[in-house]
C-alpha cells in the first residue's frame, strides 16, 4: 500500500512542476520594459513561481486593499491623468 502511495505522490510532484499557473507579462517599471510574474488569486509570485499565501497574509492584504480604496477615491482625477500618460507610453512600446 505504501508503494502505491509513493508512486502517486511522485506523479503529482512531476505534474506540479509542469502545471505552474504563473503568467509572465511585459510591464513598464521606471521607464523600462520588464517581465513580471502574475499569479491567480490566493497565490503569490516567489522566485518566478506561484506559491500559496498564508491565511494571515491574505487577511492583511484584504485590510490593506480596503484602506487603499478609501485613499484612492480622493485622488482619482490625478490617477486618470497618470493612466492616460502610461497608456501612451505602452502604445509607443508596442503593447496594448
Amino acid at each position: 500500500m505504501n508503494d502505491w502511495y509513493d508512486d502517486i505522490l511522485g506523479i503529482i510532484k512531476e505534474c506540479d512542476d509542469v502545471l505552474d499557473e504563473a503568467k509572465k507579462k511585459k510591464v513598464i517599471r521606471k521607464g523600462k520594459l520588464v517581465k513580471k510574474t502574475f499569479c491567480p488569486p490566493g497565490r503569490k509570485a516567489k522566485k518566478g513561481k506561484c506559491v500559496t499565501m498564508k491565511a494571515k497574509e491574505k487577511a492583511k492584504k484584504k485590510r490593506g486593499a480596503k484602506k487603499g480604496a478609501i485613499k484612492r477615491k480622493g485622488k482619482f482625477g490625478k490617477i486618470k491623468k497618470k493612466r492616460a500618460k502610461a497608456m501612451k507610453k505602452r502604445k509607443m512600446f508596442g503593447l496594448k
